[in-house]
C-alpha cells in the first residue's frame, strides 16, 4: 500500500506516519521465523503487507524513482524498489540457520568427545570404529 500525503507540514507527515505504524501493525510487520535457534535476526515478511509512505510535494520535487519512500517499520527513505525489497528475508534466514546449526554440531561433537570412554588398559579414548 501506498500513502501519499498532500498539503501537509514534516510535522504532520511525521504523526500520520506514526499513526499508520501504530494501526497496521498486524498488516505490515514481519514475523519471526520458527527456528529453535536463539539469534536468527532474519525477519518472515510472506505475510507482510508493504506499506510506503511519502509526500506529494518530495514526488513532484524529485520524482517516484527517487528516495522518497519511507517503509512503515524501517527508518529514513529508501527509492521505492529498495523499501519494497526485503532485505532479510529467507536467503538471509537460511544463511544464519546454517551458521547456527554447524555451531551446534561442533558442540554436540565437543561434547560427545568429552563424553567418550577410556580404555582402561591403554589410557586412550575409544573411537567410533573402535
Amino acid at each position: 500500500m501506498a500513502f501519499v500525503c498532500a498539503d501537509t507540514t514534516e510535522a504532520k507527515a511525521a504523526h500520520t506516519v506514526a499513526v499508520l505504524e501504530e494501526a497496521g501493525r498486524r498488516c505490515w510487520a514481519p514475523r519471526r521465523y520458527r527456528t529453535v535457534h536463539r539469534g536468527i535476526t532474519a525477519k518472515d515478511y510472506g505475510q507482510a503487507v508493504p506499506g510506503v509512505v511519502t509526500t506529494l510535494e518530495q514526488l513532484q520535487e524529485h520524482g517516484a524513482d527517487a528516495a522518497v519512500w519511507r517503509r512503515l517499520g524501517r527508518p529514513g527513505e529508501q527509492t521505492l524498489t529498495a523499501a519494497l525489497d526485503d532485505p532479510d528475508d529467507d536467503v538471509l534466514f537460511r544463511d544464519q540457520e546454517g551458521r547456527a546449526d554447524a555451531v551446534e554440531e561442533r558442540r554436540r561433537a565437543a561434547e560427545r568427545e568429552v563424553q567418550r570412554p577410556v580404555c582402561k588398559r591403554c589410557g586412550q579414548k575409544f573411537t567410533d570404529q573402535r
